[in-house]
C-alpha cells in the first residue's frame, strides 16, 4: 500500500487541532463535573545539635584500653517536608508525603537509615524479607540524594465507607507500636503499602464506633515481568511478608478505647541462606537461615478525658515465631579456621513481648500544663538468642531529649589474639552504644511541666512556653549477657561475658534534667531552643564478670560512666 506521507501529516495534524478546539469550547460552556481542589502543607525544619560525651566515658589512664571513643559532637540539619493533597470532588483525594534533604546533615549528600543496635555486636542490618518487620520507603532518589518520595496515597469516599490505598503512614494510640513520626520533632515515621477500609458508625446519643480492616505487604517477594522479563521462575507469593490486621474504637468525647490486631506471615524457603558475610579470616561465605514467621500481635488504647485532664494508656503483646535470617561476623577469636565462626540465628525464634506506656497531662487557665509518662518495654539481655525480644517502642516516640533517643554508653570492649593473627594483642569486638534511638529494656518515668505567656497582643509572637522535665529509667534486663559457647558452631571454650549487677534496681539508667524554651513567630516560624544533662547510672557502667577457658580475651577493667550533655535549637517555617 502507497502512503503520502505529507498528506497523512497534514491530515494528522488538522484532526489534533479540530480536537483541540472542541475541547477548549466544552472546557469554557460545560460546567465541571469534578471540582478540584490542590493545596500543600508542609515545613522546612533545620536542627543545631551540640552533644558532648554521648559514649559517656572519659579518658582513664589507668585502664590499658581506655573506652572514650568520641567527646563533643556539633552539626546543622535540615528538612523541607512537602505534603500535597489533591481533591477530585467530594469523594477522590490523592495525598503524598516528599522530604527534600531529608535530615541531611549540611555539607554532605547521604541520608542515615535507621539499624539494630546490639552491643559488643554493634549495629545489625537485617536482611530484606525475613527482617521486614518496619517499612520507611525508598531512602533516596535522584543523583545527589535529595528527595526521599516516603508516601503516597489516595481515598475513595463510598457510600459502604472509606478505602485508602497505597503507600500510607500507619499510627495508633500512644504511638509505641505504629508511630507515623509527623510530630515537629519526628525523624522516622512508620510507613505501609496498604490497603484499608474503614467504616464508622454512629450511636445516637451514646458515641460512634470505627471498624477497619487492612492488608499490608512489608515485603514481596515477585517482580514485574514487563520491566524484568520472565528469564527466571519468581519465588512463591508466600515468599512474601504480608500482614492481615483489623481495628474497632468506640470514641466519645471524654473517652475512647479500642483495639488493633493481627497476624503476619512469611513462608520462607527453608534452610536457605540471606545474606554475604565475612568469616573470621576475611573470606566471604553464605550464610543466614532462612524460614517461616508467624507473628500474632494485638495493641489496645484507652483515653480518658475530665475537664482539663487527659489520661492515655497502650499496651502490646507480640507473640509467635519468627525467622530474622541474620547472620554475622564472628567474634574474631584465635583458633576459627577459614569458614568457621559464623554466628547464625536460629530459623526458628520464640517471640513474646508485653510493653506498655502511660500518660497523664492537664493544662490550665493560667498557661499552666503538666505531663507525666512511664511505660516499659522488656529487652533481651541475650539479644542473640534465640528469643526475640528486641522490638521496642518505636523511636519517634520520645521521652526525652537524650535518653533513648540517641545512642548513649559504650559496651566492654574486647580486646586479644585475634584468628590468624601473629599472636599479638588485638581488638575484637565491643566498644558499641548500649542503648539507641528507641525504648528497649526499660522501665522509666518521666514528668515535665510547661508555662505558656500568651503574646498574640504584640504582632510578633502568638505564644512562648517555658518547661522543665525530668526522666530515670532502670534495665529490667542486663544490656550484656552473651555466652560465645551458643552462638559458635564450633567445638571449643569459648568466653561469656555478663554484668555483674543482678538486681533491676542495680542497672540504673541515671537521671536526665531537660530544659526548654519555645515560641510561635509571626504566625508561621516555630522556634525551640532545648538542652539535656544526664547523670548516667550504674547500667552505663562496664563492669562485667568475664569466663575465659581458653585465655582468648584479656581481663576487663571496670570503668564508671561519666556525665553527658546536649543542646538542641530548632527552628520551622510550617505552612
Amino acid at each position: 500500500m502507497d502512503i503520502n506521507c505529507t498528506n497523512f501529516r497534514r491530515r494528522l495534524s488538522l484532526s489534533v487541532w479540530i480536537v483541540a478546539i472542541c475541547a477548549i469550547i466544552l472546557f469554557i460552556h460545560v460546567k465541571p463535573i469534578l471540582a478540584i481542589d490542590f493545596s500543600v502543607h508542609g515545613y522546612f525544619r533545620d536542627r543545631v545539635v551540640t552533644n558532648d560525651n554521648l559514649d559517656l566515658h572519659t579518658h582513664n589512664s589507668s585502664i590499658p584500653y581506655p573506652n572514650n571513643r568520641f567527646g563533643v559532637i556539633s552539626y546543622n540539619q535540615m528538612r523541607l517536608r512537602l505534603m500535597p493533597n489533591l481533591k477530585l470532588g467530594d469523594n477522590i483525594a490523592l495525598h503524598a508525603q516528599f522530604d527534600i534533604l531529608d535530615n541531611v546533615l549540611f555539607g554532605t549528600k547521604d541520608t542515615r537509615e535507621l539499624r539494630i543496635i546490639a552491643p559488643v555486636v554493634g549495629e545489625q542490618t537485617l536482611p530484606p524479607g525475613a527482617g521486614s518487620f518496619y517499612m520507611t520507603g525508598p531512602s533516596t532518589v535522584g543523583e545527589n540524594g535529595a528527595i526521599n518520595v516516603r508516601r503516597v496515597w489516595g481515598d475513595i469516599l463510598t457510600p459502604i465507607g472509606l478505602f485508602r490505598i497505597g503507600r500510607q503512614p500507619s499510627h495508633w494510640g500512644l504511638g509505641i507500636f505504629q508511630n507515623d513520626g509527623n510530630e515537629r520533632q519526628g525523624d522516622f515515621g512508620d510507613t505501609a503499602d496498604r490497603i484499608l477500609y474503614l467504616i464508622q458508625y454512629d450511636i445516637p446519643d451514646a458515641g460512634s464506633i470505627v471498624g477497619g480492616l487492612l492488608w499490608d505487604i512489608a515485603y514481596e517477594a515477585q517482580f514485574d515481568p514487563r520491566t524484568q522479563g520472565l528469564a527466571t521462575a519468581p519465588p512463591a507469593n508466600s515468599r512474601d511478608t504480608q500482614q492481615y490486621a483489623g481495628l474497632v474504637m468506640f470514641e466519645r468525647p471524654e473517652f475512647s478505647v479500642g483495639v488493633f490486631g493481627g497476624i503476619r506471615r512469611r513462608n520462607g524457603p527453608d534452610g536457605a541462606t540471606t545474606m554475604q558475610v565475612t568469616d573470621a579470616l576475611g573470606n566471604t561465605v553464605n550464610a543466614g537461615i532462612d524460614g517461616n514467621t508467624f507473628l500474632y500481635f494485638a495493641d489496645l488504647y484507652g483515653r480518658y478525658t475530665y475537664e482539663n485532664y487527659k489520661f492515655q494508656i497502650e499496651g502490646v503483646y507480640i507473640g509467635g515465631h519468627t525467622t530474622t535470617g541474620l547472620a554475622l561476623d564472628a567474634i574474631p577469636f584465635s583458633g576459627l579456621g577459614a569458614g568457621e565462626g559464623i554466628i547464625e540465628l536460629p530459623p526458628k525464634q520464640t517471640t513474646q513481648i508485653l510493653m506498655a506506656a502511660f500518660e497523664a497531662e492537664a493544662h490550665y487557665k493560667f498557661g499552666g500544663s503538666w505531663k507525666f509518662q512511664a511505660g516499659y518495654a522488656p529487652g533481651d539481655g541475650s539479644p542473640l538468642s534465640q528469643r526475640i525480644t528486641q522490638l521496642g517502642f518505636r523511636p519517634d516516640y520520645q521521652i526525652a531529649l537524650m535518653m533513648f533517643d540517641m545512642p548513649l554508653g559504650t559496651s566492654p570492649s574486647l580486646y586479644g589474639q585475634r584468628a590468624g593473627g601473629t599472636g599479638g594483642t588485638e581488638y575484637l569486638a565491643g566498644g558499641k552504644p548500649i542503648t539507641g534511638n528507641y525504648i528497649n529494656n526499660a522501665l522509666y518515668f518521666s514528668a515535665g511541666y510547661k508555662h505558656e505567656f500568651d503574646l498574640s497582643a504584640s504582632g510578633w509572637a502568638d505564644w512562648v512556653k517555658v518547661g522543665a522535665k525530668v526522666t530515670t529509667a532502670w534495665a529490667p534486663k542486663k544490656n550484656t549477657h552473651v555466652n560465645f559457647s551458643d552462638l559458635i558452631p564450633q567445638p571449643g571454650n569459648w568466653p561469656a561475658l555478663t554484668e555483674t549487677a543482678d538486681s533491676m534496681f542495680k542497672r540504673w539508667y541515671g537521671l536526665e534534667f531537660d530544659v526548654s524554651g519555645e515560641a510561635m513567630l509571626f504566625e508561621n516560624l516555630y522556634a525551640a531552643l532545648e538542652g539535656g544533662v544526664l547523670i548516667p547510672g550504674r547500667a552505663y557502667n562496664i563492669e562485667v564478670a568475664l569466663i575465659d577457658p581458653g585465655s582468648i580475651v584479656e581481663p576487663i577493667p571496670r570503668d564508671d560512666a561519666c556525665i553527658a550533655w546536649m543542646v538542641r535549637l530548632t527552628t520551622m517555617f510550617e505552612f
